[in-house]
């Protein structure tokens, strides 16, 4: 009799075995479809670019931000002033939308290379990554991750990230400056 108890009890894990191994293969052929239908959009994002520039005789900052797609054009802004665009990006990290900035201030110049993938909103605390224009740079402000216990697990932290300083005006440019300024009067 306690033969035949474990032998029931074998096919019976058997059978919930081969139950949950179609149940799972039902989830994922399932969530495949779904995901194959919704594959033609892509993931929206925004970009929000902030002037943190305070305590300037010339606060003032130009830039001007273009992808393959779209380009912004050339905005002023001034301390506080915000300035943000939409796009999408495509689904699953198979695509990258790079956007191309570039900054003018009485500091000088910087230059910042924006990439977005989908997988990107970990790092912006969700879909609009920000950054911010200082004293000393351009600013990343997110999350980064980190590996706390030797690469076991990725854990997020907020950082507000220097990604390119001031590169200070090269005579040549501050000449090419005043020459343009004389032929706008």
């Amino acid at each position: 009799m306690h033969f035949c108890a474990s032998g029931r009890n074998r096919i019976f894990k058997q059978e919930t075995a081969e139950k949950m191994k179609t149940l799972i293969i039902w989830c994922l052929v399932s969530q495949a479809i779904i995901l194959a239908g919704n594959s033609a959009a892509g993931v929206d994002f925004s970009i929000l670019i902030k002037n943190g520039m305070y305590n300037f005789k010339k606060p003032a900052v130009f830039y001007h931000c273009r992808s393959s797609k779209k380009d912004l054009g050339w905005h002023k802004s001034l301390p506080s002033s915000e300035f943000r665009w939409s796009f999408q990006v495509p689904k699953f990290g198979i695509g990258v939308m790079i956007h191309n900035c570039e900054f003018r201030s009485r500091l000088g110049t910087a230059n910042i290379e924006i990439e977005t993938l989908s997988t990107t909103a970990i790092l912006c605390g969700g879909h609009k990554c920000k950054y911010a224009i200082r004293r000393n740079g351009i600013y990343f402000i997110g999350y980064e991750l980190y590996y706390p216990f030797g690469g076991i697990v990725e854990l997020s932290r907020p950082v507000e990230k220097l990604i390119e300083p001031w590169t200070p005006w090269s005579p040549h440019q501050l000449r090419d400056l005043n020459r343009s300024k004389q032929n706008h009067s």
